[in-house]
């Protein structure tokens, strides 16, 4: 009979058979055990990425609206710097006509 560093091929082919079914099954409980992990990180990312698109849409909002304002505002402030040009030559008018009419400055 033929042997292999003292092992008969009998022997040689029981010992691959187990070192194979060991090896296969401590893959699939390691394939198991990333799969289980990855997962639920996965999970994780993905409400972490509707999180900061969220975010990112509210942001925009936010800074829509602050432009708009920031628009009105600059269009009040036109329309007092009118106003008040109106109101300076109103006052020049106003004080025309108290001298015309009451001749202040003549004494």
């Amino acid at each position: 009979m033929h042997s292999i560093a003292g092992y008969s091929w009998d022997e040689l082919l029981a010992i691959v058979t187990i070192i194979s079914i060991v090896g296969g099954f401590l893959i699939y409980l390691l394939n198991l055990a990333i799969k289980n992990g990855t997962e639920k990180l996965s999970n994780v990312v993905k409400d972490l990425i509707v999180k900061i698109d969220n975010l990112s849409h509210t942001m925009n909002s936010i800074e829509s609206t602050a432009n708009r304002t920031a628009d009105r505002v600059d269009a009040l402030e036109d329309r007092f710097e009118e106003h008040i040009g109106e109101a300076k030559v109103r006052n020049t008018r106003i004080i025309n006509l108290e001298h015309e009419v009451f001749k202040k400055g003549d004494k």
